[in-house]
């Protein structure tokens, strides 16, 4: 009787122990499913992987890995251009986010901007160290902000500035002006804040306009 007594007692303690390993690893599972890897460079490697978009040159690419898997950021440029039987210059850039699988690449989103038939200088170009991956509200999913100048202009005034953040496909922008300082004299700097924020957590507007005074802030002595 004793003997089976202390069989029971044993088979109870490897049993709760069992269970305590295996709600630890299930919590440490859905911890590291919480956690947005640290971003990498790849701009070297993505050209040997993924296709340049026609008449598109290769500005910038970073990975990471997130709740959804393997991401794959990756910007290109136009730079000016004259298409064919015009006289009048036009630029483009793009973002696409692309997800890494066993069969390949994935497109999951794109973001396109352009001016176009422009008579003097244009310009349509990513700020050089702009591109961020974050996870603000902690939840497992990057959020990928961008910064980038719009003109098309043949004198000294403020280009148009935009800022893009996207968290799970949904898409958040400020746009305005650069911020020029002519010794005591301020021009441009207006910001209009898209109404998407409203829907968004806290910090990704606090985030976002911090940022955006990061970019696009000329100062002339």
């Amino acid at each position: 009787m004793m003997r089976l007594l202390f069989l029971s007692a044993l088979l109870f303690l490897f049993s709760c122990r069992d269970k305590t390993k295996q709600q630890a690893g299930q919590e440490k599972h859905s911890a590291e499913e919480h956690i947005v890897s640290k971003p990498e460079e790849v701009t070297a490697a993505v050209s040997a992987l993924l296709p340049v978009p026609y008449s598109y040159q290769l500005k910038r690419a970073k990975k990471w890995h997130d709740a959804s898997g393997e991401n794959w950021l990756v910007l290109y440029e136009t730079g000016s251009y004259i298409e064919k039987g015009k006289e009048t210059s036009s630029a483009r850039l793009s973002a696409i986010l692309y997800q890494k699988s066993d069969s390949g690449f994935v497109e999951k989103w794109k973001m396109n901007d352009y001016i176009q038939d422009c008579n003097v200088d244009v310009t349509c170009s990513f700020y050089d160290d702009q591109l961020s991956i974050t996870d603000l509200d902690s939840n497992g999913y990057a959020e990928v902000t961008m910064v980038y100048a719009l003109s098309c202009k043949g004198d000294v005034s403020p280009d148009v500035k935009k800022l893009i953040m996207y968290e799970k496909g949904e898409k958040y922008a400020i746009r305005g002006e650069e911020l020029m300082v002519l010794q005591k004299d301020t021009i441009g700097g207006a910001m209009t804040v898209d109404a998407s924020f409203k829907e968004a957590p806290h910090a990704f507007i606090d985030f976002a306009k911090n940022y955006w005074k990061k970019f696009g802030f000329r100062k002339y002595e």
